[in-house]
Formats: structure tokens, C-alpha cells, sequence
């Protein structure tokens, strides 16, 4: 990426730490201020449908800067003769930044959606969380992605959360993914909850966000959290794509709303919606607000 922009390695790196600084360093003391958000919304009915949504939320300033690149990576030797092998995945990326922390799929049929998580841990000389979002995107299985966030002997510098559902999956299950750094250690904690097909009455639903939900480790709240858990409580059971378009999309709330605009309080906004449609096979990428009933600006066809 150095070499291609012209810009210095040393400049793009620290860019890839941003998070983690943010953290360290909030600005006037207000963690909330770096909490970027997004909004994930799991439904997977054993008949259908079978949805994982995803609102990526971010700075105002590269609301319309964000891009979806389709990459076909060839096999890479590294200097000490390891072969690194060759990668395929659709992601959507901000300008400056490596893929994998918003949502895409890889030519495994693996889909994924990540959320910031504002764990109260932070580690020095650990591995920035946007490396490890772009390693994710070479795992072939759920299984394999899993191994690679634990990051034994190393781990993470901070706390994510990774939303991951795979096509050749025959068990149709989806897969929420906390990680947080385990203090003074060289690895990570995760922890891993499964979303198994339901019979569409109150089970087969989970949403996430930027609040640790199932792994026990001490971390920030945030407000927008908050309130676009309490509007979904209010907005009861979701069952059809429709349902979860709607609520993506949902503005009720002035303050803190799930389809984020810079309202109220809140600093950031909602740059796209990617949703998996597992039953047609698609990432749908909505620009716009879906609940206004446009259809999606671009479609992707998922491995099988």
C-alpha cells in the first residue's frame, strides 16, 4: 500500500493503530468519542430466512469515500522461503485502510461483519485489531478463524468482536466472536456464542454491538450501544427481511438512532448497510437507508 500510494509505511501503520491510541489517549476523556458503532443483526430460521445485517458506522468525513474491493491475491514467498497461499475476497474498505474490519466474504464462502469494542484493556507490543481483522479474511473455516483470533504467544493489543457465518457451513449455524486482550499475557480471551437455526418464535435471533454481550472482561459503555439495544427491545422480535431492513434503518430515537446520522449526541454516522442473505446467496450493499424500500446499489454472489 506504501509502495502503491507514495505515502510513508510509517504513516499508513499508525493509521492501523488509530483504535488502539484512541483508547489510550481519548479525546477529552471520552472514550465514547471513538466508538465508531455498527449495528449487527443476526436472524436464522431453520426455514428461512437466514440474515446476518450489518450497519458500518463511521466518521462523517468518509461517508461517501468508502469503496468495495473485489481482490484475487496470488500466492506471495516471503524472504525465509514461506509460501503465503493465494487469497479471493469482496470487502468493503476505507481509503487508507487494509479490508476485513467492516463486512465482506472470501473465496471460502466465509462472510463476516465486524464491531468495535471498547475493552478497558489495552497491551503494548501486542497486535493491532486491524490486522487481525484482515487476517480473518484468508480463514477457510469458522473453525480456523476462531484459531487465529486466539493469537497464542502474542494477542491482540485490543478488544473486537467478530460476526461470522459460513456458506459449506451444513449446520447453518452463525457465530458471534468476542475477543479482549488477556492482560499481562500473551494471548487473547474469546469467547464464542453460537446462533443455532431457530423455529422463528425466540430463537435463531441475536443482535450485537458495541458492548461485550458474552465475554466477561471489564470494558467502556457506550451510549449509542445503549440506546440502539433499548430501541431494539421496543421493536420486539424480528422475523422477516423485511423486519431487519426496517430496523436497520430504524431513526425514532433523536439521540442515539440505529441508522446513525450524526443526531443528537451522536458524533458518527452510518456509511453502508451490507446485508447476507443466506437463502439467495448474496451481499446486498445498501448507500442509502434500506428501510426507505430502495433496492440494494450493488449485489455480490456468495461461494457455495
Amino acid at each position: 500500500m506504501s509502495e502503491g500510494s507514495g505515502l510513508p509505511f510509517e504513516h499508513l501503520f499508525l493509521m492501523h493503530c488509530q483504535p488502539e491510541f484512541g483508547l489510550m489517549f481519548p479525546e477529552e476523556g471520552k472514550v465514547e468519542a471513538v466508538a465508531e458503532g455498527c449495528t449487527t443483526v443476526f436472524l436464522n430460521a431453520k426455514n428461512g430466512p437466514r440474515i446476518l445485517a450489518h450497519n458500518e458506522d463511521g466518521d462523517s468525513l468518509i461517508k461517501d469515500l468508502g469503496y468495495v474491493v473485489v481482490a484475487s491475491i496470488d500466492p506471495y514467498e516471503l524472504p525465509n522461503g514461506e509460501v503465503i497461499p493465494a487469497e479471493g475476497f469482496t470487502a468493503f474498505c476505507y481509503p487508507g485502510l487494509l479490508a476485513g474490519n467492516a463486512y465482506g466474504f472470501n473465496q471460502h464462502g466465509l462472510c463476516s461483519t465486524g464491531n468495535f469494542q471498547l475493552a478497558k484493556c489495552v497491551e503494548r507490543d501486542k497486535i493491532p485489531q486491524r490486522f487481525l481483522c484482515r487476517a480473518l479474511l484468508s480463514a477457510a473455516t469458522v473453525e480456523q478463524a476462531v484459531d487465529m483470533l486466539r493469537t497464542d504467544r502474542v494477542g491482540m493489543a485490543s478488544g473486537y468482536s467478530y460476526n461470522v457465518v459460513s456458506t459449506k457451513d451444513r449446520t447453518n449455524n452463525m457465530y458471534s466472536i468476542e475477543v479482549a486482550p488477556a492482560e499481562g499475557e500473551a494471548r487473547n480471551m474469546v469467547s464464542v456464542h453460537v446462533i443455532e437455526p431457530g423455529d422463528g418464535q425466540t430463537d435463531g435471533r441475536y443482535n450485537h454491538y458495541n458492548l461485550y454481550d458474552h465475554l466477561d472482561t471489564p470494558h467502556w459503555r457506550d451510549p449509542s450501544s445503549d440506546h440502539r439495544k433499548d430501541r431494539a427491545a421496543v421493536v420486539g422480535p424480528l422475523s422477516t427481511k423485511e423486519d431487519v431492513l426496517k430496523f436497520m434503518g430504524d431513526t425514532e430515537d433523536p439521540e442515539y438512532p440505529v441508522y446513525r446520522s450524526q443526531t443528537g449526541n451522536d458524533v458518527f454516522m452510518t456509511t453502508t448497510t451490507g446485508v447476507f442473505d443466506l437463502e439467495a446467496g448474496v451481499l446486498e450493499v445498501f448507500t442509502g437507508n434500506p428501510a426507505k424500500g430502495e433496492e440494494p446499489d450493488v449485489i455480490f454472489v456468495l461461494p457455495v
